[in-house]
């Protein structure tokens, strides 16, 4: 009996994880930890799961922080560490104070810096060692991403190069990411004239998710482990549309917690769908918060009740409804609802409470595929419903393996201009969909977006 147990484990578990290991795959997750978690002994299994996760299809951006690694640097040279007083308007992880970064201390930031980055290199580097993944390595890259600016003098105290985040360069971090490697941010940055600027974790990691548009922001935190189930079980679950909801009302138990929550409402009133705050010290538990239907820390959601799933057909007579006054107004072509039945598995929808409010289809052609049947209800046609639709299907389109999507449109080129299209000549479409042109309306045009 035993043995039959052990082996229904893995197989129970197998099924109940699969529907999540499915919807994060091509999803852009941004992981926050501190430096306390380097040197743990938790740290190596921090690794694996992370490799895990990129091995899954996770495009990974991790920031760490190194606050306890500057003051060993410190301590070593003698030299005393300085921070502004509370309430200097900073917001960090330690009473609310900001490190002064003078000529002093900058040595030891390097110091610290060039040890964490090689450790953590050197962690990934060693793959997943006793497990069929053993030599299962990941490409870890860096770079001058963060564009910062020095916090400056503020109540007398001059915080020298101290800076804040000011903005992100999220193109050259998306190609690292789409060919498939994790991105390591450090808590630095660089002014435009070269200075380098000790910066806030976890405002890296907030501004990253941010303009990256990440489906998630994760905080590992010890503070989690340490909350009382009671008091715990009432931060499940924060909406960032909930007016009632306030940091300032939280137990005092909690209080380690407020920097992140905050930061996690701000992102999810920016574009990040969800935030997580796990605890750091809990071995796994990042694995089950992102696989598990219950999670193990806190979710912080942005309150958006629109959901974009694939349709059925319960969905045929919204969609039909949605659909016929573009077809009448000669936007897209005509579609008898028997051809919508025929074409239903290509189409997915944008639902809210129960109603089709967009809706989009997806036509592939061996390395190529069609976005067609684009439509938003024109109460939504602002709320960028679009552009999520078309995230949606390029994300299905890359696990089709293709290489190259294409619209065809009489009045839209603009919009498909903007979203990263290039118009193209008719003759470049598939064969088979050349040969259905006498379906197209007169004067289509063609652009495409290049998936590699």
């Amino acid at each position: 009996m035993s043995d039959r147990q052990d082996t229904d484990f893995p197989i129970h578990w197998l099924r109940h994880t699969s529907p999540y290991i499915n919807t994060h795959r091509d999803s852009t997750i941004v992981i926050w930890f501190n430096g306390e978690l380097l040197d743990s002994a938790g740290f190596a299994s921090f690794v694996h799961d992370l490799t895990l996760l990129s091995h899954l299809g996770v495009r990974l951006v991790l920031v760490h922080g190194m606050r306890p690694q500057i003051d060993v640097a410190l301590a070593i040279e003698g030299i005393e560490a300085r921070f502004g007083p509370p309430g200097s308007g900073a917001t960090s992880q330690s009473g609310n104070r900001v490190r002064i970064t003078d000529s002093q201390v900058l040595p030891a930031l390097h110091t610290a810096l060039g040890k964490i980055r090689c450790q953590i290199e050197s962690a990934f580097s060693s793959g997943l060692p006793n497990t069929p993944m053993s030599g299962a390595q990941v490409t870890v890259a860096g770079g001058n991403f963060v564009v910062a600016k020095p916090y400056g003098i503020r109540d007398g105290i001059d915080y020298c190069h101290t800076g804040e985040v000011r903005k992100f360069r999220k193109s050259e971090v998306n190609q690292l990411l789409d060919s498939g490697m994790v991105v390591l941010l450090s808590p630095i940055g660089y002014s435009p004239t070269g200075e380098l600027l000790n910066l806030h974790a976890e405002d890296v990691a907030l501004q990253a998710a941010i303009d990256l548009n990440a489906d998630k922001l994760v905080f590992l935190h010890k503070s989690v482990s340490q909350t009382p189930d009671t008091e715990a079980a009432m931060l499940r679950e924060i909406s960032a549309t909930d007016s009632t909801f306030s940091v300032k009302s939280l137990p005092e138990s909690l209080a380690p917690l407020e920097s992140v929550i905050e930061r996690s409402l701000h992102a999810c009133q920016n574009g990040v769908q969800r935030c997580h705050i796990v605890s750091s010290e809990q071995d796994g538990a990042l694995l089950k918060e992102l696989f598990t239907r219950d999670g193990s820390g806190l979710l912080i959601d942005s309150g958006s009740y629109d959901t974009i799933r694939e349709a059925s057909n319960r969905d045929v007579a919204g969609i039909m409804q949605l659909i016929k006054p573009l077809i009448d107004d000669g936007i897209l072509i005509s579609r008898s609802e028997q051809d919508l039945e025929r074409q239903l598995s290509e189409f997915i929808v944008a639902e809210r409470d129960g109603t089709v409010i967009a809706c989009a289809s997806l036509t592939v052609y061996e390395y190529q595929a069609e976005l067609g049947c684009l439509a938003v209800h024109p109460q939504f046609r602002h709320s960028g419903k679009a552009a999520e639709l078309l995230q949606y299907l390029i994300r299905a389109a890359r696990k089709s393996r293709c290489t190259e999507l294409f619209a065809l449109t009489t009045r839209s080129g603009d919009w498909f201009r903007e979203q990263g299209f290039i118009p193209a000549e008719l003759r470049q479409l598939p064969a088979v969909r050349n040969s259905l042109r006498d379906q197209t309306r007169s004067g289509s045009k063609l652009y495409t977006l290049d998936l590699t």
